[in-house]
Formats: C-alpha cells, sequence, structure tokens
C-alpha cells in the first residue's frame, strides 16, 4: 500500500461482494416472511370456511327438521335462521356467499382472494337430489 491511499482495490472489490450478499440475503428473507403470511392469511380463511360449512350443515337452526323435533344433518332448510353463522363470519372479519341459500352475486366475490368450501347436501328435503352448497369466505 503505498503512503497516503486510503482504500486498496480489493477491499473496494471486497466491499462490493459483502454489500450483495447481504442484499440477497435480506431479500430472501423478505420473500420467504411474506409467503409465510399469506399462507397463515390463507390457512385462517380455509379453517374459517370449514367452521362456517360444518355449522350449516351440522346446526339446529339450519337443518331440516324431522317432524319429531329433531334435525336432519345434512339436509339444510333454505328458510333457515342463518343467523349463528352469519355473526360468526362477520365477527371474524369476514364476508361470505353462500350459494344457493343466499348468493351475493359473482362480481363481489371474484375480485377478492377467498377460500371455497363445498359441501353435498339435501336442500329443503330428502328428495333424493344431492345439491353442492359452496361457501365462499373472503377478508372483509
Amino acid at each position: 500500500m503505498e503512503k497516503g491511499q486510503i482504500f486498496s482495490l480489493d477491499f473496494l472489490i471486497s466491499m462490493v461482494v459483502i454489500t450483495a450478499a447481504v442484499a440477497l440475503l435480506i431479500q430472501t428473507t423478505e420473500f420467504n416472511t411474506y409467503n409465510m403470511k399469506e399462507e397463515r392469511t390463507y390457512n385462517e380463511m380455509r379453517n374459517v370456511a370449514r367452521i362456517a360449512s360444518n355449522m350449516i350443515i351440522a346446526s339446529n337452526e339450519t337443518t331440516c327438521d324431522d317432524g319429531a323435533g329433531g334435525h336432519f344433518m345434512n339436509c339444510v332448510n333454505s328458510g333457515a335462521d342463518f343467523t349463528p353463522i352469519t355473526d360468526f363470519l362477520t365477527a371474524s372479519g369476514y364476508l361470505y356467499d353462500i350459494d344457493p341459500l343466499n348468493p351475493v352475486g359473482e362480481s363481489v366475490w371474484n375480485t377478492e382472494d377467498f377460500v371455497e368450501e363445498k359441501r353435498t347436501t339435501f336442500i329443503d328435503d330428502f328428495s333424493g337430489v344431492a345439491e353442492e352448497l359452496t361457501i365462499r369466505v373472503w377478508k372483509a
């Protein structure tokens, strides 16, 4: 090193390499953190949709009455009181669509990231024709 020289060329090259390595490490960490957050959000929405769909097909408020004070699971009464389910969803911070029972319209949920849970059920009676009940859930 000559007198008066502050930095050598090999020092400058090594600093560039170290800076690039640190930047790459920070970018990779940020990318992984973002992916973990998105996966956690999706899993939460999926769990909320599952709970809501289970409540619909098994709750006394929504299942078909058997006439003897009991209720049939997997038979949904279209005129049922969906208030407990809708209260659960809105209290959890989610919007929902229960198709074909109370659809909100494709234009509303189609623009959002949503989770869809499908159940094969009877609607209103045991006519022998099962219908597909679809619950869509997305963040409010």
